[in-house]
Protein backbone atom coordinates (compact mmCIF):
# COMPACT_ATOMS: atom_id res chain seq x y z
CA UNK A 1 0.00 0.00 0.00
CA UNK A 2 1.55 3.46 -0.99
CA UNK A 3 0.53 6.74 0.73
CA UNK A 4 1.36 10.50 -0.52
CA UNK A 5 3.71 12.14 1.22
CA UNK A 6 3.19 15.27 2.89
CA UNK A 7 6.15 17.42 1.40
CA UNK A 8 5.82 19.88 4.28
CA UNK A 9 6.91 17.60 6.92
CA UNK A 10 8.55 14.64 4.84
CA UNK A 11 11.60 15.35 2.33
CA UNK A 12 13.11 11.70 2.49
CA UNK A 13 11.39 8.71 2.65
CA UNK A 14 13.04 5.71 4.16
CA UNK A 15 11.70 1.47 4.45
CA UNK A 16 13.62 -1.12 6.08
CA UNK A 17 13.64 -4.41 3.61
CA UNK A 18 11.82 -7.66 4.11
CA UNK A 19 15.14 -9.21 5.41
CA UNK A 20 15.83 -6.78 7.86
CA UNK A 21 12.49 -6.97 9.29
CA UNK A 22 12.93 -10.98 9.28
CA UNK A 23 16.38 -9.75 11.55
CA UNK A 24 14.62 -7.16 13.46
CA UNK A 25 12.16 -10.01 14.35
CA UNK A 26 15.16 -11.90 15.69
CA UNK A 27 17.29 -9.06 17.52
CA UNK A 28 19.78 -9.90 14.68
CA UNK A 29 19.42 -6.55 12.49
CA UNK A 30 22.46 -4.38 12.49
CA UNK A 31 22.53 -1.24 10.55
CA UNK A 32 25.99 -0.44 8.84
CA UNK A 33 25.06 1.20 5.34
CA UNK A 34 22.54 2.90 3.65
CA UNK A 35 21.79 3.85 -0.04
CA UNK A 36 20.09 6.89 -1.60
CA UNK A 37 18.32 6.89 -4.84
CA UNK A 38 15.88 9.59 -6.93
CA UNK A 39 14.54 6.72 -8.40
CA UNK A 40 11.23 7.72 -7.56
CA UNK A 41 11.49 11.34 -8.77
CA UNK A 42 11.96 12.87 -12.29
CA UNK A 43 13.44 16.55 -13.20
CA UNK A 44 12.25 18.85 -15.52
CA UNK A 45 14.00 22.15 -16.72
CA UNK A 46 12.97 25.60 -15.68
CA UNK A 47 14.79 27.06 -18.75
CA UNK A 48 17.08 25.81 -21.56
CA UNK A 49 19.81 26.39 -24.14
CA UNK A 50 18.88 27.22 -27.88
CA UNK A 51 16.13 29.97 -27.24
CA UNK A 52 18.10 32.19 -29.40
CA UNK A 53 18.46 34.92 -26.48
CA UNK A 54 21.78 35.53 -25.45
CA UNK A 55 20.56 35.99 -21.57
CA UNK A 56 19.15 33.13 -21.72
CA UNK A 57 19.69 30.78 -18.46
CA UNK A 58 21.50 27.37 -18.60
CA UNK A 59 18.97 24.36 -18.03
CA UNK A 60 18.41 23.80 -14.11
CA UNK A 61 15.55 21.77 -12.92
CA UNK A 62 11.82 23.11 -11.53
CA UNK A 63 10.61 23.70 -8.36
CA UNK A 64 9.69 20.00 -7.44
CA UNK A 65 7.72 20.47 -3.79
CA UNK A 66 3.97 21.64 -4.96
CA UNK A 67 4.63 17.67 -6.76
CA UNK A 68 3.05 15.19 -5.48
CA UNK A 69 5.18 11.83 -4.81
CA UNK A 70 3.90 8.40 -3.36
CA UNK A 71 5.98 6.76 -0.50
CA UNK A 72 8.18 4.31 -1.17
CA UNK A 73 7.07 0.69 -0.95
CA UNK A 74 9.54 -2.58 -0.90
CA UNK A 75 10.19 -4.22 -4.48
CA UNK A 76 11.83 -7.64 -5.34
CA UNK A 77 15.66 -5.50 -6.22
CA UNK A 78 15.84 -4.74 -2.36
CA UNK A 79 17.71 -7.69 -2.41
CA UNK A 80 21.20 -8.44 -3.98
CA UNK A 81 22.96 -10.00 -1.32
CA UNK A 82 20.63 -12.87 -0.87
CA UNK A 83 20.59 -14.40 2.87
CA UNK A 84 21.43 -18.12 3.73
CA UNK A 85 19.56 -20.51 6.14
CA UNK A 86 20.92 -23.19 7.83
CA UNK A 87 22.35 -25.44 5.21
CA UNK A 88 23.12 -23.26 2.82
CA UNK A 89 20.02 -22.96 1.08
CA UNK A 90 18.92 -19.75 -0.26
CA UNK A 91 16.20 -17.68 1.56
CA UNK A 92 13.44 -16.88 -1.14
CA UNK A 93 14.32 -13.85 -3.51
CA UNK A 94 13.80 -13.22 -7.10
CA UNK A 95 14.85 -10.84 -10.17
CA UNK A 96 13.08 -10.12 -13.35
CA UNK A 97 12.94 -13.02 -15.12
CA UNK A 98 14.10 -15.77 -12.17
CA UNK A 99 12.77 -16.93 -8.57
CA UNK A 100 15.05 -18.59 -6.11
CA UNK A 101 13.99 -20.76 -3.01
CA UNK A 102 16.32 -22.58 -1.34
CA UNK A 103 18.09 -24.96 -3.93
CA UNK A 104 15.34 -24.32 -6.69
CA UNK A 105 15.33 -22.20 -9.35
CA UNK A 106 12.11 -21.21 -10.85
CA UNK A 107 11.41 -18.98 -14.57
CA UNK A 108 9.01 -17.15 -16.39
CA UNK A 109 6.20 -15.03 -16.15
CA UNK A 110 5.45 -15.28 -12.54
CA UNK A 111 1.92 -13.34 -12.46
CA UNK A 112 -0.95 -13.67 -15.05
CA UNK A 113 -3.94 -11.94 -13.89
CA UNK A 114 -4.57 -13.42 -10.32
CA UNK A 115 -2.18 -16.46 -10.57
CA UNK A 116 0.88 -17.16 -10.82
CA UNK A 117 2.93 -19.47 -13.30
CA UNK A 118 6.34 -20.25 -12.94
CA UNK A 119 8.37 -23.06 -14.72
CA UNK A 120 11.23 -25.17 -12.84
CA UNK A 121 14.56 -25.38 -13.63
CA UNK A 122 15.73 -28.84 -13.44
CA UNK A 123 18.88 -30.68 -14.82
CA UNK A 124 20.81 -29.28 -17.53
CA UNK A 125 18.51 -26.24 -17.90
CA UNK A 126 20.01 -25.08 -14.37
CA UNK A 127 23.72 -24.58 -15.67
CA UNK A 128 22.69 -23.41 -19.10
CA UNK A 129 20.56 -20.65 -17.34
CA UNK A 130 23.09 -20.17 -14.90
CA UNK A 131 24.85 -16.39 -16.21
CA UNK A 132 21.93 -15.10 -17.13
CA UNK A 133 19.94 -15.99 -13.35
CA UNK A 134 23.45 -14.73 -11.68
CA UNK A 135 23.08 -11.15 -14.47
CA UNK A 136 19.20 -10.42 -12.86
CA UNK A 137 20.97 -10.04 -9.16
CA UNK A 138 23.15 -7.58 -10.47
CA UNK A 139 20.37 -5.45 -12.63
CA UNK A 140 18.47 -5.80 -9.15
CA UNK A 141 21.31 -3.35 -8.08
CA UNK A 142 21.80 -1.37 -11.17
CA UNK A 143 17.52 -0.58 -10.86
CA UNK A 144 18.12 0.80 -7.39
CA UNK A 145 19.63 3.95 -9.34
CA UNK A 146 22.41 4.73 -6.91
CA UNK A 147 23.13 8.82 -6.17
CA UNK A 148 26.61 8.69 -7.13
CA UNK A 149 29.47 11.24 -7.21
CA UNK A 150 32.14 10.64 -10.32
CA UNK A 151 35.39 10.96 -9.09
CA UNK A 152 37.09 14.18 -11.09
CA UNK A 153 40.66 12.98 -9.94
CA UNK A 154 40.36 9.21 -11.24
CA UNK A 155 41.69 8.12 -14.61
CA UNK A 156 39.63 5.50 -14.71
CA UNK A 157 35.79 4.59 -13.18
CA UNK A 158 34.78 1.23 -14.80
CA UNK A 159 35.29 -2.17 -14.31
CA UNK A 160 37.65 -4.77 -16.28
CA UNK A 161 39.36 -7.56 -15.55
CA UNK A 162 42.69 -9.04 -16.97
CA UNK A 163 40.26 -12.64 -17.68
CA UNK A 164 37.07 -13.34 -16.94
CA UNK A 165 37.41 -16.92 -16.55
CA UNK A 166 39.07 -19.49 -14.32
CA UNK A 167 39.75 -23.40 -15.12
CA UNK A 168 41.15 -26.26 -12.41
CA UNK A 169 41.95 -29.52 -13.00
CA UNK A 170 40.75 -31.67 -10.56
CA UNK A 171 40.96 -35.84 -10.85
CA UNK A 172 41.13 -38.12 -8.30
CA UNK A 173 45.08 -37.49 -7.99
CA UNK A 174 44.48 -34.31 -6.91
CA UNK A 175 45.03 -33.57 -3.40
CA UNK A 176 42.71 -31.76 -0.62
CA UNK A 177 44.02 -29.46 1.61
CA UNK A 178 47.56 -30.78 3.35
CA UNK A 179 46.26 -34.32 3.37
CA UNK A 180 47.82 -36.43 0.72
CA UNK A 181 44.74 -38.16 -0.60
CA UNK A 182 42.29 -37.53 -3.08
CA UNK A 183 39.25 -38.55 -0.52
CA UNK A 184 38.35 -37.11 2.65
CA UNK A 185 35.53 -38.36 5.19
CA UNK A 186 33.76 -35.61 6.70
CA UNK A 187 34.08 -37.65 9.88
CA UNK A 188 37.56 -36.78 10.04
CA UNK A 189 37.61 -33.17 8.81
CA UNK A 190 38.10 -30.38 11.92
CA UNK A 191 34.56 -28.80 13.22
CA UNK A 192 33.82 -24.63 13.14
CA UNK A 193 35.69 -25.02 16.42
CA UNK A 194 38.60 -26.96 16.13
CA UNK A 195 39.23 -25.37 12.15
CA UNK A 196 42.39 -22.92 12.31
CA UNK A 197 40.01 -20.93 9.48
CA UNK A 198 37.85 -19.23 12.66
CA UNK A 199 40.85 -19.20 15.05
CA UNK A 200 41.17 -15.31 15.02
CA UNK A 201 37.16 -15.09 16.15
CA UNK A 202 37.20 -14.58 20.11
CA UNK A 203 34.35 -17.24 19.83
CA UNK A 204 36.67 -19.66 18.56
CA UNK A 205 39.65 -18.83 20.72
CA UNK A 206 40.95 -21.93 22.48
CA UNK A 207 40.61 -21.24 26.24
CA UNK A 208 41.44 -23.52 29.16
CA UNK A 209 39.19 -22.77 32.40
CA UNK A 210 40.92 -21.17 34.91
CA UNK A 211 39.99 -20.01 38.24
CA UNK A 212 38.91 -16.57 39.40
CA UNK A 213 42.08 -14.39 40.25
CA UNK A 214 42.50 -14.32 43.72
CA UNK A 215 43.37 -10.74 45.26
CA UNK A 216 46.86 -9.00 43.92
CA UNK A 217 47.05 -11.51 40.58
CA UNK A 218 45.92 -10.47 37.15
CA UNK A 219 45.54 -14.45 36.07
CA UNK A 220 43.81 -16.93 37.70
CA UNK A 221 45.28 -20.46 38.13
CA UNK A 222 44.55 -23.09 35.28
CA UNK A 223 41.50 -25.83 36.78
CA UNK A 224 43.36 -28.36 35.23
CA UNK A 225 45.17 -29.88 32.34
CA UNK A 226 43.05 -29.79 29.60
CA UNK A 227 44.15 -31.37 25.34
CA UNK A 228 43.91 -28.69 22.76
CA UNK A 229 42.47 -30.31 20.11
CA UNK A 230 41.85 -27.61 17.83
CA UNK A 231 44.40 -26.70 14.81
CA UNK A 232 47.12 -24.28 15.28
CA UNK A 233 46.59 -20.70 14.58
CA UNK A 234 47.76 -19.39 11.05
CA UNK A 235 49.79 -16.48 12.69
CA UNK A 236 51.39 -14.67 9.77
CA UNK A 237 50.94 -14.38 5.87
CA UNK A 238 54.19 -17.15 5.35
CA UNK A 239 52.21 -19.52 7.33
CA UNK A 240 49.48 -19.21 5.39
CA UNK A 241 51.46 -18.83 1.88
CA UNK A 242 52.93 -22.36 3.38
CA UNK A 243 49.33 -23.76 3.86
CA UNK A 244 48.66 -22.78 0.42
CA UNK A 245 51.86 -23.63 -1.13
CA UNK A 246 51.21 -26.63 -3.47
CA UNK A 247 47.48 -25.71 -4.37
CA UNK A 248 47.04 -24.34 -7.88
CA UNK A 249 46.19 -21.13 -8.62
CA UNK A 250 44.83 -18.38 -10.96
CA UNK A 251 46.23 -14.52 -10.56
CA UNK A 252 43.20 -12.08 -11.78
CA UNK A 253 43.91 -8.34 -12.20
CA UNK A 254 41.88 -4.97 -12.34
CA UNK A 255 42.79 -3.72 -15.37
CA UNK A 256 40.27 -0.99 -14.80
CA UNK A 257 38.94 0.39 -11.57
CA UNK A 258 38.05 3.45 -9.10
CA UNK A 259 40.71 4.78 -6.88
CA UNK A 260 38.33 3.44 -4.14
CA UNK A 261 38.23 -0.33 -5.50
CA UNK A 262 35.33 -0.80 -3.50
CA UNK A 263 33.61 -4.63 -4.47
CA UNK A 264 31.22 -6.36 -3.29
CA UNK A 265 31.70 -10.58 -4.35
CA UNK A 266 29.10 -13.66 -4.13
CA UNK A 267 30.04 -17.09 -5.39
CA UNK A 268 27.74 -19.42 -6.34
CA UNK A 269 27.54 -23.03 -7.43
CA UNK A 270 25.74 -24.55 -10.04
CA UNK A 271 25.05 -28.44 -10.80
CA UNK A 272 22.18 -30.32 -12.38
CA UNK A 273 21.01 -30.61 -8.38
CA UNK A 274 20.30 -26.88 -8.20
CA UNK A 275 22.17 -23.76 -6.96
CA UNK A 276 23.96 -23.07 -4.04
CA UNK A 277 25.79 -20.23 -2.46
CA UNK A 278 29.05 -20.76 -0.94
CA UNK A 279 29.84 -19.61 2.48
CA UNK A 280 32.63 -17.34 2.91
CA UNK A 281 34.85 -16.95 6.25
CA UNK A 282 36.61 -13.40 6.44
CA UNK A 283 40.55 -14.41 7.79
CA UNK A 284 41.39 -11.08 7.50
CA UNK A 285 44.29 -8.71 6.50
CA UNK A 286 47.78 -9.30 6.61
CA UNK A 287 50.96 -6.92 6.27
CA UNK A 288 53.53 -7.55 3.54
CA UNK A 289 56.37 -5.51 2.63
CA UNK A 290 55.30 -4.14 -0.89
CA UNK A 291 55.19 -0.15 -0.64
CA UNK A 292 52.67 -0.26 -3.24
CA UNK A 293 50.13 -2.01 -2.63
CA UNK A 294 50.28 -2.84 1.45
CA UNK A 295 48.23 -6.15 2.90
CA UNK A 296 46.50 -8.76 1.63
CA UNK A 297 43.06 -9.51 2.51
CA UNK A 298 42.16 -13.15 2.79
CA UNK A 299 39.05 -14.95 2.26
CA UNK A 300 38.41 -18.79 2.17
CA UNK A 301 35.21 -19.73 0.44
CA UNK A 302 33.34 -23.42 1.13
CA UNK A 303 30.70 -25.21 2.70
CA UNK A 304 29.17 -25.78 5.62
CA UNK A 305 27.83 -29.50 6.57
CA UNK A 306 27.43 -31.80 9.84
CA UNK A 307 28.81 -34.43 10.15
CA UNK A 308 27.35 -37.47 11.94
CA UNK A 309 27.37 -36.26 15.36
CA UNK A 310 25.98 -32.88 14.26
CA UNK A 311 29.10 -30.63 14.55
CA UNK A 312 29.26 -27.99 11.57
CA UNK A 313 32.41 -28.32 9.60
CA UNK A 314 33.71 -26.08 7.35
CA UNK A 315 34.66 -27.42 3.85
CA UNK A 316 37.30 -25.31 1.80
CA UNK A 317 37.25 -25.61 -1.87
CA UNK A 318 39.42 -22.57 -2.95
CA UNK A 319 41.13 -19.39 -0.95
CA UNK A 320 40.95 -16.12 -2.23
CA UNK A 321 43.93 -13.58 -1.99
CA UNK A 322 42.73 -10.20 -2.60
CA UNK A 323 46.43 -7.62 -2.87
Amino acid sequence: MAGILNNKERIIDFLITEEGKRQASTGQMKIEYASFTDMHTFYTPSSSFGTGDPVALPTVAADASNRIYFEATPRHQDVVVPELEAGSSLRPFRTDDFEFEGKVIASGTFRVGFSERATLLTGSKITQESERSIEGITKNFNDWRLLSTIDPFSETSGFSLSIVTASFDITKSTKLGRTNTSEISLEDMPSLFSDRRFSHFSNFKYLPPINKPVPGQVEGSPIGKYARLNEGEILSLKDLENNLSDNQFVDIKFSETSRDNNLVGQIFEYSSLGVEKLSIVDFGEFGDNDPFSPGKRIFFVGKIRRDASGAETFMNIFTVVFD
